[in-house]
């Protein structure tokens, strides 16, 4: 901003130093060449314009000159210096540029030209982060990749789906022979299907910090997390749409609902499209989330009655979806907000329906809200420069949610012990605990002989007997090994201010049942907790 500010004044203080060099050099010249035989007006121009080449004769020689020329003769040169030193400037300020963004540390690196990368690259600035952009990733050195902390690559994947993961693949190699570089990596997948597809198997290897998302997946799950708390009450929401924004925001709605209202209480879920009966179908096959919490109900139109407390309108048309929003009087007998349209490309309309002063049109005396799929993703910035969970950290957040459900169902009350808490509210060590669980998985899948792939409806694998108790045994080891590596020790009493365990430093023979059933907990949790992300553990000898 200081330099936009300044480079005006820059450029008038020179243009002003060139007109008083030529208005002081012609007004000297005329005097002081005054009795110079056939002496003519061109002359004085041209040996004027002279001065700024140090090459004006009748001042070269100095002696008495005019006050005006002697003036002159000095600010005409030092003009001539400026422009040299500007061009200069100019010439090498893109490469100054790039040496200064090849020594940033800390900060976020966008890849591609998409409308994607601007959305992310948006959201990251403002959440106070500091952004960088690259053409592609052949650029990326010179967008500071030895410092950065993160990369999202965002290039354009309709021709080529593998674009954005190459890239990722790619910078992860060069971190690996490097030592140094971003640790997080993160690639745009337009298509919803190839990226839990693709992050089955990324989950499934032993590398980490490689991330696939979907923009309208993450549009969803802010959505949804926003309006968690005023849906706390609701008994019913419908989604008109079937496309994929529709569709991951039925599955976001799912899963914040039972954050929200509790293991006991179900939300019914309206589904309102042409098609709305196989989407239905797909969605309640692939999670988990629906199906635990939700009577997904496929319908082609809002039934009469009571109208649902909440409605998203969300088609991929968004022509279609602004007549929906506008012309049909049945969706407008809710409360205020009640009415929410999703923009993308039609994003301008949101200030005319929510400007304040600028709007000009009616926004149904406030039932009707608009929101916009870019701005969704700014919606809550993180301390570290990223604009979302990562799969891991989110799994970590499902282990424990399956956690505190089992452990509820036994009985056990909510906080009568430092676990039995939201993952808000944890300690980070509780929270490291979830998160090592989420980097072991590689392992279990290898004790286990198989591996996970996208959820497809079926009946799914189921750990019993004898290898229930051996990866149980497992479990311990790793849970163990977790907490030792964060500090903790055996001791007789609980002690989470000292970390100190007493079930650290015992081996699983010697464990109570309660504690080795904790263990099995874990184990038989595992589909359920997959299931939550649309994946399902696969047994290669079942």
């Amino acid at each position: 901003m200081t330099r936009a500010r300044r480079l005006p004044w820059t450029r008038i203080g020179f243009v002003g130093l060139v007109a008083a060099s030529l208005a002081l050099g012609g007004w000297g010249l005329a005097i002081d060449t005054a009795d110079a035989p056939d002496r003519t007006w061109l002359d004085v121009l041209y040996h004027d314009l002279q001065l700024f080449v140090l090459g004006a004769d009748p001042a070269s020689d100095g002696g008495h000159l005019s006050w005006q020329l002697q003036l002159a003769r000095f600010i005409a040169p030092a003009a001539a210096v400026w422009a040299i030193v500007e061009a200069v400037r100019a010439l090498f300020a893109e490469r100054l540029r790039r040496l200064r963004e090849r020594r940033t540390k800390g900060h976020a690196i966008v890849v591609g030209q998409t409308d994607a990368a601007g959305a992310v690259a948006d959201a990251l600035r403002t959440g106070g982060h500091t952004v960088l952009r690259a053409a592609d990733h052949d650029d990326l050195d010179d967008a500071g990749l030895r410092g950065a902390a993160v990369v999202y690559a965002c290039s354009d994947d309709t021709r080529n789906p593998s674009v954005n993961v190459l890239a990722v693949a790619d910078v992860a190699a060069t971190v690996r022979a490097r030592g140094r570089g971003p640790r997080r990596l993160y690639a745009h997948v337009s298509d919803p299907e190839l990226a839990i597809a693709l992050q089955a198997r990324h989950l499934a290897c032993a590398a980490s910090g490689v991330d696939f998302f979907t923009l309208d997946v993450l549009a969803a799950r802010s959505l949804a997390a926003r309006d968690a708390e005023s849906l706390a009450a609701a008994s019913a929401v419908a989604v008109i749409g079937s496309g994929d924004l529709a569709r991951a925001l039925v599955v976001a709605l799912a899963r914040e609902w039972e954050l929200v209202s509790g293991v006991r209480n179900r939300l019914t879920i309206l589904l309102v499209a042409d098609d709305a009966a196989t989407a239905a179908d797909e969605l309640a096959g692939r999670w988990g989330a629906i199906t635990d919490t939700c009577d997904l109900r496929p319908v082609t139109r809002i039934p009469d009655g009571p109208a649902p407390d909440r409605i998203y309108v969300c088609p991929d048309d968004e022509d279609a979806a602004l007549h929906t929003a506008l012309a049909d009087t049945a969706l407008w007998h809710g409360t205020a907000g009640s009415l929410v349209l999703v923009l993308d490309r039609l994003a301008g309309l949101a200030g005319v329906l929510d400007g304040g002063g600028a709007r000009v049109l009616d926004n149904l005396d406030g039932r009707l809200r608009t929101v916009v799929v870019h701005d969704l993703l700014a919606h809550t910035p993180y301390p570290e420069p990223r604009v979302h969970e990562d799969v891991y950290e989110r799994l970590a957040r499902a282990v424990h949610h399956v956690y505190l459900r089992n452990q509820l169902e036994r009985g056990v009350a909510w906080a009568s012990a430092p676990a039995m808490r939201r993952w808000e509210d944890l300690t980070e060590d509780l929270r490291e605990s979830n998160r090592g669980w989420v980097l072991a998985l590689p392992d279990r899948l290898a004790r286990v002989g198989g591996t996970i792939a996208p959820r497809n409806g079926g009946p799914g694998a189921t750990i019993a007997g004898e290898l229930l108790d051996d990866l149980a045994r497992a479990e311990h080891d790793l849970w163990e090994s977790v907490r030792v590596g964060l500090g903790w020790r055996h001791g007789p009493v609980r002690d989470d201010a000292r970390r100190v365990h007493p079930m650290i430093g015992v081996s699983w023979e010697d464990l109570l049942e309660p504690e080795k059933e904790k263990d099995r907990d874990v184990i038989r949790s595992l589909p359920e907790i997959l299931a939550e992300f649309g994946l399902e553990l696969v047994l290669y000898d079942p």
